[in-house]
């Protein structure tokens, strides 16, 4: 699936195909495996479709599909839902294979109040078939009218310890920046769930305890109550590569959930 010529065209064909309660369409909006990360734990449910792991991961489109159809719309309806309006997104970071956009939705009852809204990283991935949503990355508990600036500030914290841990080569420090499961979204179709921090040891732990000089910047994208999404552009070493990050908060503690990276 993911058969859209551009990034925003596969953005705004999810929503095109939500509000047309099309789970086939919905389903073709994203690239696979495709990824929803949330910074508010998903309540624990029996009725889920099995393909979805415990991270929220759909191997194919007809496992999205399936969830779509299963799920169905009137759990949106029965709070008066009539339709999502997607806000216009902005390119966040991109490059010919993957782009990182910062978008979000509200949905609307039909005398055109808010429900909810919500921002979301969208992650999006270039296949041989054509543009596709690989990842989404959601705030939850965004408002127009709070900035979250202590939400921000947390998650830039936890941004600073994550880099000072990877900095010094300090491996179990740095293991300890993150909430498991972590999804991270590399090159794509690339989407890795790692369970602990043994899981995350065995992948990457050679690569952390390199002792490199590091200099960033980071931005916020959006931050809400329980989640913070940000930006990154970052050179280690020799490399130079750009992040966006999920920052969540869970049990008091503020650590990484979900990273994309683009090289």
């Amino acid at each position: 699936m993911g058969a859209h010529p551009t990034p925003t065209a596969a953005y705004w064909a999810f929503f095109e195909n939500f509000n047309a309660k099309d789970p086939a369409g919905w389903a073709g909006a994203m690239s696979y495996p495709h990824v929803r990360v949330s910074a508010t734990r998903p309540p624990k449910r029996g009725d889920g479709p099995s393909p979805r792991t415990a991270s929220g991961v759909y191997p194919t489109p007809d496992d999205y599909a399936s969830m779509a159809a299963n799920a169905g719309w009137e759990r949106f309806e029965a709070t008066g839902w009539v339709r999502t309006q997607g806000v216009t997104p902005r390119v966040v970071a991109a490059s010919e294979t993957k782009a990182h956009l910062a978008g979000g939705w509200t949905r609307h009852r039909a005398d055109d109040s808010e429900i909810i809204t919500n921002r979301v990283l969208y992650v999006l991935s270039r296949m041989d078939e054509g543009w596709g949503i690989q990842a989404r990355f959601g705030v939850d508990g965004w408002s127009h009218n709070d900035a979250h600036q202590a939400e921000s500030d947390a998650a830039l914290a936890a941004l600073g310890r994550l880099m000072t841990t990877l900095e010094a080569g300090d491996v179990e420090p740095w293991l300890n920046c993150f909430h498991y499961p972590l999804t991270l979204i590399g090159a794509p179709g690339a989407v890795d769930t790692m369970d602990d921090a043994d899981a995350m040891r065995a992948a990457f732990g050679d690569w952390a305890g390199q002792a490199l000089p590091i200099n960033y910047t980071a931005d916020v994208i959006a931050a809400g109550e329980n989640g913070v999404t940000l930006s990154q552009s970052i050179t280690r070493g020799d490399d130079s590569f750009h992040q966006s990050f999920l920052v969540a908060q869970r049990d008091g503690h503020w650590k990484i959930l979900a990273v994309s990276a683009i090289t």
